[in-house]
């Protein structure tokens, strides 16, 4: 099932989102990097409280069987080359690592652009690690594009990571 977030899923979506970096970048940022990111669970609650109830985003939950499992977070683009009221920005989705390839984070995905589309935004936009190759043949499945000329680094753990913009047109 997939339901807007309320306040008191921000706990499970700091869970989910700590979890989720663990297992998915795991190749990509050192072990005890991502170990450390537990003990940021209070303040990822204490955002997720705040973006929840101040409506700042939309953010949407999947649960199975009364427990999150996933979210996405959606809401104007924040891109200087692509504000304005044209362009809406998936900011974040995640899953938990043992529902990957169930078919949730589809599901997330089409509330997401939904919620966007139904704001108006004809472009929707992403950013992605270029490495996390899981994640860019999801978003290629999805009909996403990499934007040419988009990419820029960022550094996370002590490593330089690049990312990349994708982007889809309705």
């Amino acid at each position: 099932m997939i339901r807007d977030a309320r306040p008191s899923d921000a706990n499970s979506i700091a869970n989910v989102h700590i979890s989720s970096w663990q297992h998915a970048y795991l190749d990509l940022m050192p072990a005890d990097f991502l170990a450390s990111l537990s003990a940021t669970l209070p303040k990822r609650e204490a955002y997720w409280t705040h973006a929840i109830g101040s409506k700042e985003v939309d953010v949407l939950v999947s649960e199975v069987d009364g427990n999150v499992t996933g979210w996405i977070s959606v809401g104007p683009c924040r891109d200087q080359d692509k504000a304005g009221a044209e362009a809406g920005e998936v900011m974040a989705i995640y899953v938990l690592a043992k529902y990957w390839g169930k078919g949730i984070g589809a599901q997330l995905w089409e509330s997401g652009l939904q919620r966007l589309v139904d704001q108006g935004y004809k472009v929707i936009t992403l950013w992605v690690l270029a490495e996390n190759q899981r994640a860019v043949r999801f978003y290629q499945g999805l009909g996403g594009r990499e934007e040419l000329g988009s990419r820029r680094t960022l550094a996370r753990g002590g490593v330089s990571l690049e990312e990349v913009r994708y982007v889809w047109a309705r």
